[in-house]
């Protein structure tokens, strides 16, 4: 399960790839930008998480400079497409969690008061 910055950043990274076949070349500075304001990760932070990601097969990482500039060149893999599906997933999951609480809590509700 990655953390709040880990899927924070594979949101980002996963925008920039689906569209360019798997594969983007992001400078640090632009997906610093893309990453809301009320997450705190500092630019020393990022290389880090990605190459955690990358650890964990979300995608390949290869840092390199091109023309004074500092790059990451990302390339998707099997488990980095399946992130959106993961997503979407772990969210539903967690909805029907909290209505079958609500439920429960309903029902104790409605037996408390009928056995009154």
């Amino acid at each position: 399960m990655l953390s709040k910055k880990e899927t924070i950043i594979m949101r980002e990274i996963y925008k920039r790839t689906t569209n360019n076949n798997g594969m983007c070349l992001v400078r640090p500075v632009d997906l610093m930008a893309s990453i809301p304001y009320n997450v705190e990760i500092n630019l020393e932070d990022l290389s880090p998480i990605l190459q955690g990601l990358a650890y964990d097969e979300y995608f390949e990482l290869v840092e390199t400079e091109k023309k004074g500039d500092y790059y990451f060149c990302i390339t998707l893999l099997k488990k980095g497409f399946a992130f959106q599906r993961a997503e979407e997933m772990r969210i539903r999951n967690r909805k029907n969690s909290i209505l079958s609480k609500v439920l429960l809590t309903l029902l104790g509700v409605v037996l408390a008061s009928a056995l009154r």
